[in-house]
């Protein structure tokens, strides 16, 4: 019994570590297509930005036929975002209350994060995945963010939609 029972727990770590291979070797290959479709994109969209009177600044956000218009904070986040303007994002729609791209952890500097209630129409940088996001429902939660912006209004325009093409750049 004790031979037969070596041999089944030798076949269940095999098992296992079959499994746990094909599944690492999934992950890093969508991880891997994640990866390039985000250098593309941003490449693509590369930095005519520059430098920008951010006391003057404003973002206009394309969303299909549909144009927003935000204020900017003047903050090191906001600038180096800027530096990639104009820029076209595939965003995702997560959790029924937000617009998400994810640029990486580390991809933007901050300073003076903020946790506490965001607001409908917060632009937002969210440090540990690096994600840059358009708060549109509120939930009540608070997360510590850089605030980058504010949209005016118009932010219902991402109520029950998927993931979209928003394109964004600088108007004075």
């Amino acid at each position: 019994m004790h031979v037969h029972f070596r041999k089944f727990a030798m076949l269940a770590i095999m098992a296992l570590s079959l499994l746990v291979v094909g599944c690492g070797t999934a992950t890093q290959s969508a991880a891997s297509d994640t990866k390039t479709q985000a250098k593309a994109e941003e490449q693509a969209s590369q930095n005519q930005g520059g430098d920008v009177d951010m006391k003057n600044a404003r973002l206009k956000i394309t969303v299909g036929n549909k144009v927003l218009y935000a204020t900017l904070e003047d903050n090191a986040t906001t600038r180096a975002l800027l530096k990639k303007m104009p820029m076209t994002l595939t965003m995702q729609n997560l959790y029924g209350r937000e617009m998400c791209y994810r640029f990486g952890a580390g991809s933007l500097p901050t300073e003076h994060l903020r946790s506490d209630r965001y607001e409908v129409g917060d632009i937002v940088y969210w440090a540990p995945r690096g994600s840059f996001v358009i708060l549109y429902k509120q939930n009540g939660e608070e997360f510590e963010r850089q605030q980058i912006g504010h949209i005016d209004s118009g932010t219902d325009i991402f109520n029950g939609s998927g993931d979209e093409k928003v394109s964004f750049e600088i108007v004075k």
